[in-house]
This record gives C-alpha cells, structure tokens and sequence, in this order.
C-alpha cells in the first residue's frame, strides 16, 4: 500500500505543476507568461495579457486543480482503502507542485488559487472562512497581498479552534509556509512601500 501512497502524492504533485495560466497564454498567444508583467502565471498577470477570460479561465483552473487530487482520493477510497490523512498530504503536493512545478523549472504560481480548491473539497467551511478572514482583514487593512496571506496564516488557528484533526491543520500550516515562501518577494516590496 505504501507504494500508492507514494503514487497519489507523485501525481498530485506533477497535476500541481499544469499551471493553467502558463499553458493558456502559450496556446493562445505563444508566449511565455512568466516573461509578462509580474512574472507570475497566476490569474492576475494572465489577466493582463489576455483580458477579463483570461483571469477567470486560469483562477477556475488552478481552484479545480487543487480540488481535484482530493476529490479524486475520496471516490478512489470505495475501492482501495486510504488513510484519513491522505487528503491532507494530496493538498500539500498539489500545492507545492503548483509553486515548484518539475516541467517549468520549478517557477510556477503562488498557490493562491490551488490552495483554496483544495481547501473546499478538504471542507467547505476551510475555503469560506479563507476568504471571509481576507475580507475582514482587507477591511480593516488596505492590501491584498497582506490580508491574503495572514487569511493564510490564521486558518490553522480558526481550524483548531473548531476542532479539525491535528492531520489537517498540519496540512494548513505546511501550505500557508509555501504559500508565504512563494509571494517574498512581493512582502518584500509591500514591507519597503510602507517604510518608506
């Protein structure tokens, strides 16, 4: 069993690493979207050079591509048996396979998108409140980039407040670490923007 155990992280990881943004610009425009705007091949830079279907299209992408591992373990567990943790180490991969991608030299996204599929189909109630805490914190701070990433960092926290497994909220953390090792640079440039 260890064997598929190994095997469904693998691939959660290489489907991590299908960056809609970066193979949508290329069929579309033949270019690389990592040599455009902010470099990134998330939404917003996608958003930028091929309009508003663009953003939409690689933010559905990314979320469904996070979602998708865990998804898939759970109606794969009708027929072979998983352990209950399996789902949180499927998140973690999909993530970082989506920031470190194999096929694009390991420069990918910032997970954002990824992260937040995966925490849907992980519980619902994981995606809304990252996205309720981001509102909140957005309200009382102007930035995005900020009230994004502590939304990332105090969901393990809301999560043992309401009792997840410990399993999950070590998921949690692991994929609020990547994430903020993903945007540096871009805390970086916010830190010295409010320096200054």
């Amino acid at each position: 069993m260890i064997t598929e155990y190994v095997v469904a992280i693998v691939i959660s990881y290489l489907l991590g690493g299908v960056c809609t943004g970066y193979y949508l610009v290329r069929f579309c425009r033949g270019i690389d979207i990592r040599d455009q705007g902010s470099g990134g091949v998330g939404a917003r830079n996608v958003g930028r050079v091929l309009g508003r279907i663009g953003f939409y299209t690689t933010l559905i992408g990314d979320a469904l591509k996070g979602a998708a591992p865990i998804l898939a373990i759970r109606y794969m567990d009708r027929y072979m048996e998983f352990p209950q943790e399996m789902s949180s180490y499927l998140l973690v991969a999909v993530v970082v396979g989506n920031v470190w991608p194999l096929l694009l030299q390991f420069r990918g996204g910032r997970g954002i998108a990824t992260a937040f599929g995966g925490y849907l189909a992980l519980h619902w109630i994981l995606g809304l409140t990252l996205v309720g805490t981001a509102i909140l914190l957005l309200i009382f701070r102007r930035g995005v980039v900020l009230s994004g990433m502590a939304a990332f960092m105090l969901l393990p926290l809301v999560a043992a407040g309401i009792q997840f497994p410990r399993n999950v909220i070590v998921a949690l953390v692991s994929v609020a670490v990547v994430v903020l090792v993903a945007h540096r640079h871009h805390l970086r440039g916010v830190s010295l923007r409010e320096g200054n």
